[in-house]
């Protein structure tokens, strides 16, 4: 007890040493390189560096650790060393077998938590149910937030043969997060009060910056991801809801009750996941060809295309009044005034606008636009 400061600084550095905070960044890369290497074959251009995929992820997930801190503190919650290990280990598998769609917390720590119990060697690594069932609650809430809050930002552009061969589009999100939180380990830095924790501890206990990953994947080719991410990320907002109540009954009855919540959590994301994919599949493909016009799959961040309000979905039919049908023919009329341009489109709505801007230093070449129609001379061979 009297080197609390010191154990304290050792508990959150310890953030720096722990094997899945760099298992976490270098998935974050690998999601960010599959993206530029996906793009580049099917557009020879990007939506981004691979930076963006790991540099834009780190704020909002540190920031959701101090609050989710402030929850594991006054709760209480303390995990053994061994289940770490056990959850570390379990995340990486699950990051090899399926990228981001397989890193919600709901498989990690859940399966984690099976194996602490049901291995041969499981007694050893055993830890109380309840607290990694708060996490998994507390986490589920947190992907769900995650999910919606992605809906204002940019998709990664698909384009697709479909099994008739025609040309299709869609969207894909890949996203992860590193999530530190504060946590307890049987240690002595730290003794149970009148008025602290929540949860009973019966042993003192050290402080400890764990990491933690949320992520997921979601492809969409019936509908726009700006509709799809909201819509299920408000689902897992919701099952994470229906998993504090089970934790609530856990607290309850006691004994075995831990095994069917935590088997809920692990099949009930499942599920949620399937439905995600069969219910997109079940509509009809939004981004196919037109009879008039070129359909837009994805415009560049701080491109033109974005300065002049153009959006993935919208279609462009007309450019300086002439009308198109390629990718081609689409920057061949621009360049007729490249020092300006007018382009009418059919938004999402199926209203018809005009959009107009000055161009400069050549950016008649560089709109930032990604079309579902190929160059005209890669229709035979893609």
């Amino acid at each position: 007890m009297d080197h609390w400061f010191i154990d304290l600084l050792i508990g959150v550095g310890s953030f720096l040493i722990q094997p899945l905070t760099y298992i976490g960044l270098l998935a974050m890369v690998g999601i960010g390189y599959r993206r530029l290497k996906r793009e580049r074959k099917m557009f020879h251009t990007s939506t981004g560096p691979v930076g963006k995929d790991v540099f834009h992820r780190l704020l909002p997930g540190f920031l959701a650790g101090g609050l989710l801190s402030v929850v594991a503190v006054a709760f209480g919650i303390v995990l053994t060393p061994e289940f770490l290990l056990t959850m570390t280990v379990t995340y990486l598998v699950l990051i090899i077998a399926g990228g981001a769609g397989f890193a919600s917390p709901a498989y990690a720590l859940g399966l984690a938590l099976l194996l602490s119990y049901f291995l041969p060697f499981g007694g050893a690594m055993s830890v109380d149910p309840l607290p990694v069932l708060i996490l998994i609650a507390v986490l589920l809430f947190v992907e769900g937030v995650f999910m919606r809050l992605q809906s204002k930002r940019e998709f990664s552009p698909l384009r697709l043969r479909s099994k008739r061969g025609k040309w299709i589009g869609g969207q894909r999100l890949d996203r992860m997060w590193l999530i530190p939180v504060c946590i307890f380990i049987p240690g002595d830095s730290f003794a149970a009060g009148d008025w602290w924790p929540l949860l009973p501890i019966t042993d003192d206990v050290s402080l400890l910056l764990a990491p933690f990953l949320v992520g997921f994947r979601l492809t969409t080719l019936g509908q726009r991801m700006q509709l799809k991410i909201k819509d299920a990320g408000t689902r897992v907002i919701g099952f994470g809801a229906l998993m504090l109540i089970g934790v609530a009954l856990f607290m309850y009855l006691a004994g075995w009750a831990w095994l069917p919540v935590v088997l809920i959590a692990i099949f009930g994301r499942i599920l949620l996941q399937v439905y995600e994919y069969v219910s997109d599949r079940m509509k009809d493909h939004h981004f196919v060809p037109k009879n008039e016009g070129i359909v837009i799959l994805s415009v560049l961040p701080g491109s033109p295309g974005e300065k002049m309000g153009l959006l993935p979905g919208e279609i462009v039919t007309k450019v300086h009044g002439n009308p198109i049908h390629t990718e081609g023919s689409f920057y061949q009329q621009l360049q007729i005034n490249p020092a300006y341009g007018r382009i009418e489109l059919i938004d999402a709505n199926g209203e018809r606008r005009v959009e107009k801007a000055a161009l400069y230093d050549n950016q008649h070449h560089e709109l930032g636009l990604l079309f579902l129609h190929p160059h005209e001379e890669h229709w035979e061979t893609e």
